[in-house]
Parts: structure tokens; C-alpha cells; sequence
């Protein structure tokens, strides 16, 4: 999970599904007690420690499929088999699983926790949106952008197809500009009024920039209410807020930006004030920014120092990663309330964590890795193995 990237449903919850007939039964439901049973029920199902040696086990790459063909992936593994047994279709099956298990989640309950369960997935609709822009303005080819996509939020899969099958990159800006016209966020607005700056420029951050801030805007607004529920989905979303405005600092410090300059690239609503973001965007260089970071931001101490540690090799994307492990480990440890919606947050990173892993095993077993070699490239493997802690 780096920076080279990796419709409304019914307010019912499942009481039970038929898996021989498809038949779901709905029940009305306004509260986490069902919902938080049923997803402790998924949290259990997550793959453990002895299937995943199975696969980092198994001998070559047909293999490892089979092993998951035993696993509550089957379905979506067969599947794809049937239309080729190669990396990027096992890369689609399980991220349909995980969008399953998701959409599953979102009919456990309706009202205030519904929508706030909608907040929170709705950060896969800015992903996407802005992994089809990187990827076009590099030339991906578009079975490889699809494959980067993770529709769980608004925007299906036949949306986000028709946006990636656009000719160039001007053509999937204006494809968004239409589409979101009927979208709950209009991202299309934030590409309008950055456009001739755009074309002049050609720096898609400025495109960027934009999309977060009428993004977090919108969720910010959406997010608000006085309960503990709401309060943990603002945590999150700050959180995110606050990795965004990070690493911005890193990566525009040494432009000697003039105070309307720099906040331009500013996001409110995290920890940072806009004095601050100023200020610390004026220390020039990356280390000095860091080590002020580290002082005022002291939750980012530990995911920054070790992200500079490796700032020489690997750049931005160090920190990026150290930054994003610290939001999923903040997540999955957010709080242990059985009637709250931390029980639903924790699960969800935890299934992504778990998908996250199964294309890294999957993908080095087609390159022909062993497994020690891929062990070193699992994120953040010790947190999914102790989902049950």
C-alpha cells in the first residue's frame, strides 16, 4: 500500500442467508448489537496462521491457488480460473471477496450507522478516482489500472470501467466531471475548478490536491454528531487527513512556497493548524521537516523516524508506508466496545490486511520467490495473525 498504488443499498441487515437458494432474509436494524455479532462471526472466518504456511508453502504458483480454493475465497477463485489461472485475475477474486464481505456488512444495519459505515468506505472512491488519473497520465495499461481498483465505496466497478477505458487522461477528467454530476460526492467539481490550472501546469497534483480537500470536506461535514460512534469515524478520517498533510510537508518543502502557496496544499480537520503546516513547510528541507513533525505531532514519532530511516533508498514512499501502517494498526486497535463501531472498522482493515498479503504471497509465488523472500514483503503480517487478541 504505497503511492505507486496499489449504488445505495437497502437499510436492512441480513438474519440469515440461504447459500443453497441466494434467498437473503432482511430485518430492519438502527444499532451495532446484530451487526458487531455478525461481524465478529467474519473477524473469526479470517484466514489464520496455518493456512497461510500452506500457501507460502506450497511448491509453485498452481499450488497456492489450490489452497485457496479451500478457503471462504473458492468462489471467487473458481471464477476466475475459468477465465485464466493467471496473477492479475486471482488479484480481482480477491479483491471481489473482499467488496462482498464489505457490501455484506453494509446491510447489517441502517440509519446513523449505515451512513457512517458509507463514510468510511467512501475513501476508496477518492482512491480510485485518483489511481485512473496517475494511471493514465503514465500510460498503464488499463487491465493493469483495474486491477489497482478497490470498489467498496459508491462507485461500482462498471463506473469506474467506463472512466478507465477513456483514451487519455483529459478524457477521464471529463468523464468524471459528467459522471460525478450524480455522485452523493461530486469530485467533478474539484476537476473543474483546477482544470486550466492543470493544462497550464500539466502537475496532477494540483488536480490532487483538489480532490482531497472537497473529499474530506464532504466526509468531515457527513461525520459530525456528538455520539462516540461519530467521534470514531472522525478519528479516522483525521488520521487520514493528517497522513495526506505529512507527507505534502515532505514532498513541498523545498519549493520555498509563499504562505497562500503552501495552503493551497493544506487539508483542515487534522492535527496540524494552518500556522503550523506554514510554518513547518518553511524549515526547507525534509529532515528539519520530519524532526519538527515528530515534536508538534508526537502520535507520528515512531512511523516517521522509521519512514526517514530508509528516506535515502526508498524516498516518500518510506514514510508513506510507515504512516499507513500506523493508521491500520490505529484502527484495528481503535476500541474493544462490543455495541460500537470500532468492532466494524477493526474488521475491515483486518480483511484488507489479509487481501493485501494474499496478493503479495500469490504474486511472488507466480514470479517464483521463496518464501522467505516473500515473508519480507507481508505488511504488517503479525497484526493480521493476532486478529483474535
Amino acid at each position: 500500500m504505497n503511492g505507486n498504488g496499489r449504488g445505495v443499498n437497502p437499510p436492512f441487515a441480513y438474519d440469515m442467508e440461504d447459500r443453497r437458494s441466494s434467498v437473503v432474509v432482511q430485518v430492519p436494524l438502527d444499532d451495532y448489537g446484530y451487526a458487531n455479532a455478525r461481524v465478529r462471526a467474519m473477524t473469526a472466518r479470517l484466514l489464520d496462521e496455518h493456512v497461510y504456511q500452506q500457501i507460502l508453502e506450497a511448491p509453485d504458483y498452481h499450488s497456492a491457488i489450490g489452497v485457496l480454493e479451500d478457503t471462504e475465497y473458492a468462489k471467487e477463485v473458481e471464477e476466475a480460473v475459468l477465465e485464466g489461472i493467471n496473477p492479475t485475475n486471482i488479484d480481482r477474486a480477491l479483491t471481489k471477496n473482499m467488496i462482498r464481505n464489505f457490501d455484506r456488512i453494509k446491510h447489517f444495519i441502517s440509519g446513523r450507522p449505515h451512513e457512517l459505515i458509507e463514510i468510511l468506505l467512501s475513501r476508496w472512491d477518492l482512491y480510485n478516482v485518483k489511481t485512473i488519473l496517475r494511471g493514465k497520465r503514465a500510460l498503464v495499461p488499463n487491465t493493469e489500472i483495474e486491477r489497482n481498483l478497490v470498489p467498496i465505496g459508491f462507485l461500482d466497478m462498471t463506473v469506474l470501467g467506463e472512466i478507465v477505458r477513456q483514451p487519455d487522461l483529459r478524457s477521464a477528467l471529463d468523464a468524471v466531471v459528467v459522471f460525478s454530476m450524480e455522485w452523493p460526492i461530486p469530485y467533478g467539481r474539484a476537476i473543474t475548478s483546477t482544470l486550466p490550472e492543470f493544462l497550464r501546469e500539466h502537475d496532477l497534483s494540483i488536480v490532487e490536491t483538489a480532490l482531497d480537500q472537497l473529499h474530506y470536506r464532504h466526509v468531515i461535514s457527513q461525520a459530525r454528531g456528538k455520539d462516540v460512534n461519530s467521534a470514531l469515524v472522525r478519528k479516522v478520517i483525521a488520521m487520514e487527513i493528517d497522513v495526506i498533510n505529512i507527507m505534502n510537508l515532505l514532498r513541498l518543502c523545498g519549493l520555498e512556497l509563499a504562505k497562500e502557496g503552501a495552503l493551497k496544499y493544506f487539508l483542515p480537520h487534522g492535527s496540524l493548524s494552518q500556522e503550523e503546516y506554514v510554518r513547518i513547510m518553511g524549515l526547507g528541507q525534509p529532515e528539519a521537516v520530519a524532526g519538527e513533525l515528530m515534536r508538534v505531532l508526537p502520535q507520528y514519532r515512531e512511523p516517521i523516524s522509521l519512514g526517514m530511516r530508509q528516506f535515502d533508498e526508498k524516498g516518500e514512499s518510506a514514510v508513506l508506508d510507515e504512516l499507513e501502517k500506523h493508521v491500520i494498526k490505529t484502527c484495528i486497535h481503535l476500541t474493544r466496545d462490543p455495541l460500537g463501531i470500532g468492532v466494524i472498522i477493526r474488521y475491515m482493515w483486518l480483511k484488507y490486511l489479509e487481501v493485501m498479503n494474499l496478493r503479495i504471497i500469490i504474486r511472488g509465488k507466480s514470479i517464483g520467490l521463496i518464501e522467505s523472500q516473500i515473508r519480507k514483503e507481508l505488511f504488517l503480517f503479525d497484526e493480521v495473525l493476532r486478529k483474535s487478541a
